[in-house]
């Protein structure tokens, strides 16, 4: 089936008539989307609208042919997320005269990997400067004019999207990565609201972002890190995750010894398997309070690490009202940040991050809940096994999940070879960094959860420090809630071997899968388990 595809039209000048004209063929070209073959199953009841829409076509040649590397092309979009029907603006710099934007939404379509919703065409390009960072904070944000504004589609189903830009003369390639989320009440119809929301981290994509020199970190930046990143620039390509260039980590990760990404796995397997599911970004959590709460679960992937106080206090509040946890990462909600308004005002495009409390204004002054250093370290302290279970053990480290003896009856195991005497010996499921519980720490121990269960547990060396355990935990908060904490943020490598050998091995096992569908199966009611006030 045809894609649609708008010339010059959807330039910065597009007309609204236009606009109306582009996002009434998507929709109605998405109404007259076929089946393909290997869609997947609904994992329960009837298919839901990530079923449906991984039933259509996919388009496997998504990927960047032709990485830029080097700025020749590369873009950012003036919003992390839009809802179906929006418009969502571009803004691109291109050495080539025109270039091209293609819109995907990630997902498995029978292994394709992505389906293609939009094309544009002929657009004008230009070659934008490279800003200079602040002295005096280190912000680097682009002022760069509008290029492009893209129709989403109302019928655009909630997920990951990326834009990949193409230029002309050169062929070079970047992404734009955007989410699309739910429809939300202004449009119309009463929203459907799935029943598990994924938390995409965005936050943490910007802090360790170097493009134009200065990341939240010394190690990536140029003449010591930024106590301030923007949204408004492109996300830094690299030699190592060049597959993923502009994306963030959705795709690739720069900052490690591995490259590869932890979310876009997660993405595939879980839309493979028909789980009905919502996607939404950290400012999304961090601006709606009930963004999380009547649902069964909220899932956080791979590396979840900078959250607001708002996040916190939301994320805790659905727990509280009874709404699972599914945490198949590491080292989440580590630091606290604050959202602040770009030089032109436009609301949460800054992430301030002091780390250090005397470079932060707020330090000192009655509004120190909101000071950006560790969670743990705030006065008073709220460390991340408060709701995780876990807090960060070791980074950089590798290591194999190693099931407790005595606990392979449980039913987190249930169905899986772990359950019948097999120890799980996948190298590398454990990583880039892990987590621990600090049950009988002195100084955190008061905080764990009652009831902790540790399922899982391995000793990594980690470079010039001593051995450290990683662990796998859950627990039934008093609302009844599971919180379940894989301990690694490299889990979704077990679950789909997107990526593998190029950026890390293949690492996909029937155990780890097995566990997270018992996991969530358990979240939706649907699974194994005791009643949700007996853990073990």
């Amino acid at each position: 089936m045809a894609i649609p595809t708008i010339g010059r039209t959807c330039s910065a000048k597009l007309s609204l008539k236009s606009r109306r004209v582009a996002v009434a063929w998507l929709t109605f070209l998405g109404a007259l989307g076929q089946a393909a073959p290997g869609a997947p199953a609904p994992a329960h009841g009837e298919p839901g609208p990530i079923t449906i829409e991984n039933a259509r076509s996919g388009y496997p040649q998504w990927e960047l042919a032709n990485p830029a590397l080097a700025h020749e092309i590369e873009g950012y979009a003036g919003e992390t997320s839009v809802a179906p029907g929006d418009t969502l603006r571009l803004y691109v710099s291109s050495k080539s005269p025109t270039f091209a934007v293609e819109v995907f939404r990630m997902g498995w379509y029978g292994g394709a990997g992505a389906r293609r919703v939009l094309e544009l065409r002929a657009l004008s390009g230009g070659q934008r400067a490279i800003p200079k960072p602040r002295g005096d904070d280190g912000l680097v944000e682009c002022g760069w004019p509008l290029s492009c504004r893209l129709p989403v589609g109302s019928g655009w189903v909630t997920g990951v999207y990326l834009a990949r830009l193409t230029g002309s003369r050169d062929g070079k390639q970047s992404f734009v990565p955007f989410v699309v989320r739910e429809a939300s009440r202004e449009s119309g119809d009463a929203p459907r609201r799935a029943p598990v929301l994924i938390q995409c981290s965005t936050n943490t994509w910007q802090a360790y972002n170097n493009w134009g020199g200065k990341s939240l970190y010394d190690f990536n930046s140029f003449g010591g890190r930024a106590l301030r990143v923007s949204f408004d620039r492109p996300y830094a390509a690299s030699a190592q995750g060049m597959r993923g260039a502009g994306a963030g980590e959705f795709l690739g990760v720069s900052h490690a010894s591995r490259a590869g990404g932890w979310e876009y796995p997660f993405v595939r397997w879980i839309e493979r398997n028909g789980y009905d599911v919502a996607y939404a970004t950290n400012l999304d959590v961090h601006r709606d309070a009930a963004l999380c709460s009547g649902r069964k679960a909220v899932l956080l992937v791979g590396h979840d690490e900078y959250w607001s106080r708002a996040m916190r206090n939301h994320l805790e509040r659905a727990r509280d009202e009874g709404v699972n946890l599914g945490v198949f990462a590491a080292n989440v909600g580590y630091w606290q940040v604050r959202l602040e308004p770009s030089s032109s005002g436009v609301k949460d495009r800054i992430l301030f991050c002091a780390k250090e409390p005397d470079r932060d204004p707020l330090y000192n002054t009655a509004k120190d809940p909101d000071l950006t250093v560790r969670f743990r370290n705030l006065n008073p302290p709220r460390p991340e096994v408060s709701l995780v279970g876990m807090m960060m053990s070791a980074e950089d480290v590798e290591g194999d999940f190693t099931p407790v003896p005595e606990l392979r009856s449980h039913w987190v195991f249930r169905g899986t070879g772990i359950a019948s005497g097999r120890t799980l010996t996948v190298p590398g499921i454990l990583g880039y960094e892990v987590d621990r519980s600090f049950a009988n720490d002195r100084t955190y121990g008061r905080w764990s959860p009652r009831k902790l269960t540790v399922l899982a547990r391995t000793w990594v060396q980690q470079m010039k420090e001593e051995r450290a355990p990683t662990e796998t935990t859950i627990y039934a908060a008093r609302s009844g809630a599971w919180v379940f904490s894989a301990g690694t943020m490299q889990w979704s490598w077990g679950l789909d071997d997107w990526g593998a050998p190029a950026l890390h091995p293949a690492l996909r096992h029937p155990d780890i899968e097995g566990i997270t569908k018992n996991v969530l199966e358990r979240f939706l009611g649907t699974g194994p388990g005791p009643g949700p006030r007996s853990p073990g």
